[in-house]
């Protein structure tokens, strides 16, 4: 798999725990240079320039360069952390592309443990459920990106992917067992979504996102599973005047052009999904109204205790405190889960571990119908 580590800088440095092998292609001529030092690769006018850790040059005007870890425990290592596999480095406008070429299985060893976050050895069945469910995600979108030269994002627009660094033996273990083993309906690798708390439903894709159906993508109820996550139930409370500031800059943002509301006069669920989230959020105010639909109202509303982070999830009461006049004074948001609420719900998922499920079970619970399959 082909992961993309950074695309937003003009140059970067490459190490490794002992020597490297550079490849170095230009117009197809192949050069390979060794090196016991950094290397550092600079976008010069489209083209790649390597140069030691001196600043002497090695090569200019290079297409591609490739770094190869020599030896046995060797591994290549950028931004402070290691990577198993290769990194290939490629010109990409003004900028450079860093791209990790990794086995499958070793891809999930830096995925799982930021996914689920540390866990013990009696929830070891949730783990493995998160390495089917990671493997599932990323066999089933090898072609997304067509035409380009990379798989994945090592972001959250995809999968988290941290490298070596996060690695752990439980979670190897957990991959180990599980090696090649994916999740699939009718013959298909299912879209396997997951998120961290769904509050005791998850829920249909289509009432969360404007997704196609998907039979295995429907409301399921954990029998609270997820109860102990601190997400399960949460509060965040705004005054009149910093919900109206929050919803003038996302509406400003989302249409292009300063937006800016008069006094937010009254807030009305005009819709829930079968999950029990919010589809559709009216806010009135003095002299117009504004709808907001689906998973984006968690953007649209954001935190009072965190301004950079949006809402949990869309799973909320509305409590509003007014004052003699009828004026709301502040907005109480008393809500349930964390993340968007479609597929498996991950405490949940540890929840059932530690009641004894197996990986199969929980997956089986969240994904309506599916099928486990082994690859490879």
């Amino acid at each position: 798999v082909r992961v993309l580590l950074s695309d937003n800088r003009d140059r970067v440095l490459v190490d490794a725990d002992g020597a490297l092998a550079l490849e170095c292609l230009d117009k197809g001529q192949q050069t390979v240079f060794y090196s016991a030092q950094h290397v550092q690769v600079s976008n010069v006018g489209g083209r790649l320039r390597v140069e030691n850790n001196r600043g002497d040059m090695i090569q200019e005007g290079v297409d591609e360069v490739n770094f190869l870890p020599r030896g046995s425990g060797s591994h290549v290592r950028f931004d402070e952390r290691r990577y198993r596999g290769l990194l290939k480095v490629l010109p990409y406008g003004r900028n450079i592309r860093l791209i990790n070429i990794v086995y499958m299985e070793d891809y999930l060893r830096g995925v799982v443990p930021p996914e689920i976050g540390p866990r013990e050895s009696n929830e070891i069945e949730a783990i493995k459920a998160q390495a089917v469910a990671a493997r599932t995600y990323a066999v089933g979108h090898l072609k997304q990106y067509v035409g380009e030269p990379f798989d994945m994002k090592s972001t959250v627009a995809d999968q988290l992917y941290e490298g070596m660094e996060v690695e752990n033996r439980l979670v190897n273990r957990a991959i180990e067992e599980t090696a090649g083993h994916v999740a699939m309906f009718q013959d298909d690798f299912i879209n396997a979504y997951y998120h961290s708390t769904c509050g005791g439903l998850t829920d249909d894709i289509t009432q969360v996102w404007d997704k196609p159906a998907q039979p295995y993508l429907v409301p399921v109820d954990d029998n609270a599973s997820c109860s102990w996550s601190k997400y399960y139930s949460w509060r965040e409370q705004f005054t009149e005047d910093q919900l109206r500031g929050r919803l003038e800059q996302y509406l400003s943002s989302d249409r292009g052009r300063q937006i800016n509301l008069a006094r937010i006069t009254d807030i009305t669920v005009a819709e829930k999904t079968a999950g029990g989230r919010i589809a559709r959020l009216v806010v009135r105010t003095e002299n117009d109204s504004y709808r907001f639909f689906k998973d984006r109202i968690r953007w649209a509303i954001g935190r009072a205790s965190n301004p950079d982070l949006i809402l949990p999830s869309d799973k909320f009461d509305v409590e509003l405190t007014r004052d003699e006049q009828g004026n709301i004074v502040t907005v109480l948001f008393k809500g349930s889960g964390y993340g968007h609420g479609v597929g498996m719900c991950q405490c949940g998922a540890i929840g059932f571990a530690r009641n004894g499920w197996d990986y199969q079970q929980i997956l089986e619970r969240y994904y309506s119908g599916v099928e486990l399959r082994k690859l490879y």
